[in-house]
């Protein structure tokens, strides 16, 4: 009787290889024209943006990849304004720091996929007064570059054949990638300024974030609604015998609605959807109104998390069959969960800075200073960074310097359970600022609360190495008749042995590798030996081995 074998196509994202390194980033800011030269560094934050790095592997038998990259800083200071001119201490400059470098993973070749995973784990900077115009920044980044190829494989999941054919089978959870896709659109809306608010003179500053608040999937398209959140920065007109605050602050909310196309997607299947602003500039169209014109960045991934049971062995005591494997390097997810966390925290004005009349902003930035796998638990460390920008309440007749600056840092812990995580396994996560604010405190000059909500993601997997059934062939007539022939010399040769084999079992041993080495079915050893459960063997207990 022939063996009959059961398949599954799937697309996988087969793993060539991977490896981490720590990488230093050193440049310059330098001022452009018109921006007045430096008194003091306020801050400076930096992001990377790993979408547009550029990478290139060179065929070689060492195999490198070569990455290169930016990454953009921003940096806030304190101008050095001469005496007598118009107060507008706070200025900000924006710049970018290049950087290249290559890691070695053997058996890379062109056109496969690289995928860079990236984060800023440092920033220094440093200014000299001697030169005013200048901001030097070192960051240090850790990167993880993997090497993928994107296989349709046909995976055996079952067998079929002579009665005491012997399957071995083993259980993954893999990613069946139905597709991916990445979009740029362009959002354009005017916004107003609210009541309470000035008249704009000049826009200084315009930043964004974009939140999802649905994604949805269709036939072969996901839409995806959202809100971009827009922070604006501008100087006002002051009217005639009003006090002097040139700066002001406000915040605005643009509604958006974006698909990407991905055929072969249907509803209910597993989505990862990211959207990120590229790119965003103002305008003042007249004193009550600026015109936001924002690129969306869109990646979106849907597939379907599979748990498959995997031919990797068969044989048959009464058949002579050849196995035809393969092997299998790839992803086995672990598990993947997310979780969302509220950081309430009341913080004092530092000594050194005025009372709080106004809170302009306040933004929130989360650095992990430790992720790590324990009991089937992903458990985040960190930090919150607060910058909150304000307007002192400066008494009557004192120096104007209305806007100031200050930082406070809050610490968090947050964890998601993914059962089966161990130690020792990969882990991928991010930890995003999903809500930032901060509100005075009525008759509490002083302090001031503030309230951020952070959101975790966390997956792990499994790098695993896997030789998987692909074919089995049966010998051809002749070779059956040799075989036959064969069969009879042994079994005269049987009848002079013992009527039953003991074996005493080693460390690494398996009913399954007992069996195919003596050449019986499984249930024989288990029936013999009265084995209650079958993956409970011990290394030293004494098996009897029946005779077929």
């Amino acid at each position: 009787m022939g063996v009959v074998l059961t398949k599954e196509r799937v697309r996988v994202d087969q793993v060539v290889g991977e490896d981490r390194t720590q990488t230093i980033v050193e440049g310059t800011i330098i001022l452009p024209d018109g921006k007045p030269d430096i008194e003091r560094v306020i801050s400076v934050d930096a992001t990377l943006d790993t979408e547009k790095l550029d990478t290139e592997i060179l065929d070689s038998k060492i195999g490198k990849v070569i990455v290169e990259g930016n990454i953009d800083v921003n940096a806030m200071y304190v101008a050095d304004v001469p005496e007598g001119r118009p107060q507008q201490p706070v200025h900000f400059v924006e710049g970018q720091v290049d950087f290249s470098f290559f890691v070695k993973i053997p058996g890379v070749r062109k056109n496969m996929d690289v995928r860079v995973r990236a984060k800023i784990e440092h920033i220094q900077h440093s200014f000299d007064p001697n030169r005013p115009r200048e901001i030097k920044v070192r960051i240090i980044v850790m990167f993880l570059v993997k090497v993928t190829r994107r296989v349709e494989i046909e995976i055996v999941t079952d067998a079929y054949g002579p009665e005491d054919l012997q399957v071995l089978k083993k259980t993954l959870r893999i990613e069946d990638v139905i597709g991916e896709a990445r979009a740029q659109n362009i959002v354009k809306s005017d916004v107003g300024v609210p009541e309470e608010k000035p008249d704009i003179e000049q826009v200084l500053q315009i930043e964004a974030k974009a939140r999802e608040t649905s994604t949805k999937i269709i036939k072969n398209k996901i839409i995806i609604e959202g809100v971009l959140e827009v922070g604006i920065l501008y100087v006002a007109i002051a009217s005639q015998g009003q006090p002097l605050q040139p700066v002001h602050f406000m915040e605005v909310e643009i509604p958006f609605t974006q698909f990407v196309e991905i055929p072969g997607a249907q509803e209910g299947m597993a989505k990862f959807v990211r959207v990120e602003v590229e790119h965003i500039k103002g305008r003042r169209k007249d004193e009550r109104s600026i015109t936001i014109e924002a690129i969306l960045k869109i990646r979106a991934k849907v597939f379907e998390t599979r748990i498959m049971q995997i031919v990797v062995d068969v044989f048959s005591p009464s058949e002579k069959l050849e196995v035809e494997k393969t092997r299998l390097k790839l992803d086995q997810v672990i598990g993947e969960d997310e979780n969302e966390i509220v950081i309430k925290d009341v913080l004092s004005v530092p000594e050194e800075k005025p009372d709080i009349e106004q809170i302009y902003r306040t933004n929130c930035k989360a650095k992990v200073t430790e992720a790590r796998i324990l009991d089937g638990k992903v458990v985040v460390e960190g930090v919150i960074t607060l910058e909150t920008l304000y307007v002192a309440n400066v008494p009557e007749g004192a120096p104007q310097q209305p806007l100031h600056f200050m930082e406070h840092e809050v610490d968090f812990t947050t964890f998601v359970e993914i059962p089966g995580a161990e130690e020792d396994m990969m882990l991928d996560f991010d930890v995003l600022v999903e809500h930032c604010s901060s509100s005075t405190i009525p008759n509490e000059p002083r302090r001031f609360e503030v309230r951020a909500v952070l959101g975790l993601f966390a997956k792990v997997t499994e790098m695993i190495q896997i030789d998987i059934v692909v074919n089995v062939i049966e010998p051809e007539e002749e070779e059956k008749e040799e075989k036959e022939e064969k069969e009879e010399k042994e079994k005269e040769k049987e009848k002079e042995k013992p009527s039953m084999t003991i074996y005493i079992v080693q460390k690494g041993d398996t009913l399954w590798l007992i069996a195919k080495r003596y050449n019986v079915t499984i249930e024989s050893i288990v029936s013999a030996n009265n084995i209650a459960n079958p993956d409970a063997i011990m290394p030293g207990q004494q098996l009897i081995i029946p005779r077929v």
